[in-house]
């Protein structure tokens, strides 16, 4: 049996649970067991329904260190061949105490400190250049990305002369009003006429019902929550804005020519990384800026009307981000023996 350990919850959105779930399912194709034990019940009904184990240990999840004498006794219990620890609060002493017991495989982005793991996957564009010790096995670059199964094997985008859909995607929880306050922006200035922006709606937004008011009688603003099929949505699209998180992999592997934007400091190494690779535009941290929408749709704007720059940017995402990173990382794991 494998065993995640991952956590979703308002404050830190939902792109943990999510990857980590695409792992699973990878994982469970070549044949493993998998469990997950997570602090809050917040993502206990998906992960269940997945068909997935899931303890809730009832911890807090930004003090991991208080969970271990919940969490020891699960590992020595269950035994399982290995846990993958996905979470940005962990600390040395609580990576080595689990390490002791069991292969540990640690799912990094930000290289904080000297993990005592025995493995560590960092899928991100800049993940080959992070100065990591040479003592463990590593899986670095966006060809590890795990993204869900919807997103393998797509053919190549046919990239429009003309925009029509945009894609505005804000995460799971929209802690800063992005969506609200774009469609705001919409209504006040008749933006990009003849367009529709299709609106993602996560399962934690607080705006649900402003947004509603707002997209009454108002031709160009979709609203779409609980989108079970968000790979066919983006391929209907023909331009996006995402924050600057996990879902711009999924963006590359539909070759979808994307705006993105930070908010949270996570994503500013994710953000800029795609920039200089040429993959997105970047609109910078829209944390305490009032003015973060009229910029968005000024760049979007630029894009919009580049016809030229939106087809280099589509194939050089495609040639990036395959779709397969979670197959390809489990693949790699269940042969080697997990590099221990």
């Amino acid at each position: 049996m494998f065993l995640i350990r991952a956590d979703g919850n308002p404050q830190i959105g939902t792109g943990h649970i999510m990857r980590c779930l695409s792992l699973a399912d990878a994982f469970r194709e070549q044949g493993k067991e998998i469990a997950f034990v997570i602090a809050k019940p917040y993502f206990q009904k998906l992960i269940q329904e997945r068909g997935y184990l899931c303890t809730v240990l009832g911890t807090t999840f930004d003090h991991m260190e208080d969970e271990l004498p919940l969490f020891l006794p699960i590992l020595k219990r269950d035994r399982p061949e290995l846990v993958i620890l996905d979470s940005y609060f962990v600390t040395p002493k609580y990576m080595k105490m689990v390490k002791d017991a069991v292969p540990l495989l640690y799912i990094d982005d930000l290289n904080a400190f000297g993990y005592p793991a025995d493995i560590v996957a960092n899928y991100n564009i800049y993940g080959p250049e992070m100065p990591y010790p040479q003592n463990k096995t590593y899986f670095l670059g966006p060809k590890y990305a795990p993204l869900r199964k919807e997103f393998q094997g797509l053919g190549r985008r046919r990239v429009k002369k003309c925009v029509e859909n945009v894609l505005v995607s804000t995460g799971g929880t929209d802690p800063y009003h992005v969506a609200l306050r774009c469609a705001e922006y919409l209504r006040e200035h008749l933006v990009s006429e003849g367009v529709t922006f299709h609106f993602v709606l996560g399962a934690m937004n607080r705006d649900v019902e402003a947004l509603d008011r707002l997209s009454c009688g108002c031709p160009s603003i979709k609203l779409h929550r609980q989108v079970t099929d968000m790979c066919s949505l983006m391929m209907q699209c023909d331009a996006a804005i995402s924050a600057g998180g996990t879902t711009l992999f999924e963006l590359c592997a539909c070759g979808l020519p994307t705006v993105t934007y930070i908010l949270a400091d996570n994503q500013i190494m994710n953000a800029g990384a795609f920039e200089r690779s040429g993959l997105t535009l970047n609109a910078g941290d829209i944390r305490g800026d009032v003015y973060f929408a009229k910029r968005l749709f000024e760049i979007l704007d630029a894009l919009t009307e580049n016809f030229a720059l939106r087809q280099r940017m589509a194939e050089q995402m495609q040639d990036t981000v395959d779709g397969m990173g979670a197959r390809r990382l489990a693949e790699a794991l269940v042969k080697t023996g997990f590099g221990v």
